[in-house]
């Protein structure tokens, strides 16, 4: 989804502190031309512009990007399901859950935003049933 964001959405007011974190499903790759990117970029203190100015981003189907807000962690992960299969992104996104676990201390609340044909917030609902997702 290129920019033409609904004006109402604004995900900067759906993170809260009880948020671990963001999953942000596109059919493309991380790119400035994202719905959610400057918004995103802003979270997360320009990490994402540093990221793909350095790098070759249209080859990974996977990033991931932490900061800190309200005194806890923050993630991003970023998946492009662009060539990639089903089962390919589903392990790409158990490799996230491993990583972000140990930074939860407590909180269970993640956020989903998706520009794909797959319905990825019931998908994740069902596989980690520990966590609660919410749509953005």
């Amino acid at each position: 989804m290129l920019k033409e964001q609904d004006p109402d959405t604004n995900i900067i007011d759906h993170v809260t502190p009880d948020i671990i974190g963001i999953f942000w499903i596109t059919t493309n790759a991380l790119d400035r031309t994202l719905v959610g990117f400057d918004q995103f970029n802003y979270l997360f203190d320009g990490l994402l512009s540093q990221f793909i100015y350095g790098e070759n981003v249209s080859e990974k189907r996977a990033n991931l990007f932490f900061t800190h807000n309200f005194g806890h962690s923050l993630f991003l992960a970023h998946l492009k399901t662009e060539g990639a299969s089903k089962s390919e992104l589903a392990g790409e996104i158990d490799e996230q859950i491993a990583l972000i676990q140990s930074g939860a201390n407590g909180r269970t609340k993640i956020l989903v935003m998706q520009d794909t044909s797959n319905d990825w917030l019931a998908e994740l609902q069902k596989r980690y049933g520990h966590f609660s997702f919410s749509k953005i």
